[in-house]
């Protein structure tokens, strides 16, 4: 027979367990939010399409390949014109005023075009450690901050320059197996991962993350929004363009 100490220890052992019981359970974790793209189209003539932009003041997208080329396309990505001269490995796109710059990745350089005739301007150099293929794949302009940002693949640091590309400061961004694809939009800033499959809500100033949405999108690599706000994603392996139907429900 148990004597009434130990009686005495088990209900209070039972009492324990159920109190950690409803603790855990009211630590039950949110159930993830997944963006489902609505439509796509084949970016038949555009290998490997590694980013997108849109250029609100001709309406188009210009699209760069890993190829080192670069396209203006209409709304369906239809190839409207290409630049003549192309570089090594195009990961990331921008459009800002009268010009549109891209990022190599391999050579660790930005080419400036002019928007008029896709003319070659400027190429500037860029500092970026770590293996050939893991360094920038994006580039956006940040107009929170009035500066150039772009991030390196891995180890993902997010790096501010001005406008003649000299840098301003750099930050790591520890969130994420890599990093893609960036965006600054409507006083956000968007970062992608490919490999896990996931969109980023930053803060625009000091970036830190508010919200993340899982994307059923492959091998993700390019982010634009258009002039309705529509999110569209490239995936290079797959060779396609990705609609989506709205921009994410954003909490203030």
């Amino acid at each position: 027979m148990y004597s009434k100490f130990k009686i005495h220890h088990i209900y209070l052992l039972q009492i324990f367990l159920v109190f950690i019981v409803v603790i855990l359970l009211s630590f039950k974790p949110n159930k993830e939010q997944i963006l489902k793209y609505n439509s796509n189209v084949y970016l038949k003539n555009i290998p490997e399409p590694s980013d997108i932009v849109y250029d609100s003041q001709s309406n188009h997208f210009y699209i760069v390949s890993d190829h080192g080329k670069l396209f203006e396309c209409a709304n369906d990505g239809k190839i409207i014109r290409k630049a003549q001269k192309e570089g090594l490995d195009f990961e990331g796109v921008e459009v800002k005023d009268s010009f549109i710059y891209v990022s190599d990745e391999t050579p660790r350089k930005v080419y400036q075009y002019r928007k008029s005739d896709l003319s070659l301007v400027k190429i500037f150099s860029v500092k970026c450690g770590g293996a050939l293929n893991k360094a920038y794949e994006s580039i956006t302009y940040n107009y929170t901050k009035n500066c150039f940002v772009m991030i390196s693949q891995q180890p993902a640091i997010i790096v501010e320059y001005d406008e003649q590309f000299n840098e301003i400061s750099r930050k790591k961004f520890n969130i994420g197996r890599d990093i893609s694809a960036a965006r600054w939009y409507n006083g956000k800033f968007y970062i992608i991962s490919s490999k896990d499959a996931c969109l980023y809500v930053c803060e625009a100033t000091k970036y830190d993350v508010q919200q993340y949405y899982k994307i059923n999108v492959i091998n993700a690599e390019g982010l634009a929004f258009d002039a309705n706000g529509k999110m569209l994603i490239t995936s290079d392996d797959l060779q396609r363009l990705y609609f989506f139907n709205q921009l994410p429900n954003i909490k203030q």
